[in-house]
């Protein structure tokens, strides 16, 4: 459902997000933007606790000065990725982990569910997506200093340890990596 900004308002309720949309309260767990590349501020979805879309705001821009402030405040947070300078600790329990980390905002902690948080398809960097959807970038698995790597080194991508330390070339017949 498209939402007329001039009947919507977000207001900020203890850690959560709320639209008013025509009167009515909607908590809203999570924020989308439809092309977060080509249209940041277009088309942003709101979405319930249960994962329904609220409704689509198509300018954010639109919105009343509050509400507008909030709703980019957010959408910062959850698109905006730091990025690890060095991981501290890793404490892990079952298949989760807690993940200590300086990143180039501070000292961050964080848990994730599962190896499976990791994603290597750009290795050698690393995006990590923690339990709440946030998202954290090793630039480079191999340019970390030797003890992040250590704690890294049972839950990084296949993809990305096949990446070793530089890019594999190909010559011919036979392949060399260079450093």
């Amino acid at each position: 459902m498209d939402l007329d900004p001039e009947n919507v308002r977000i207001l900020k309720r203890d850690d959560a997000l709320v639209a008013v949309v025509d009167g009515k309260e909607h908590v809203v767990s999570r924020v989308a933007r439809a092309f977060p590349k080509s249209r940041p501020g277009k088309f942003v979805g709101l979405l319930d606790l249960n994962g329904h879309e609220v409704g689509l705001i198509e300018d954010v821009s639109a919105l009343d000065s509050d509400s507008r402030q909030l709703l980019e405040a957010e959408l910062h947070r959850m698109y905006h990725i730091p990025r690890i300078l060095e991981v501290m600790d890793i404490r892990t329990q079952g298949t989760t982990s807690e993940w200590r980390v300086q990143t180039d905002e501070g000292e961050l902690t964080f848990q994730i569910s599962d190896r499976s948080a990791l994603d290597g398809r750009d290795a050698p960097a690393i995006t990590i997506t923690d339990d709440d959807g946030k998202r954290f970038r090793v630039t480079s698995f191999w340019a970390l200093d030797d003890a992040s790597r250590r704690l890294m080194r049972d839950l990084i991508p296949d993809r990305v340890r096949r990446s070793g330390r530089g890019r594999v070339v190909k010559r011919g017949r036979r392949r060399r990596r260079e450093v």
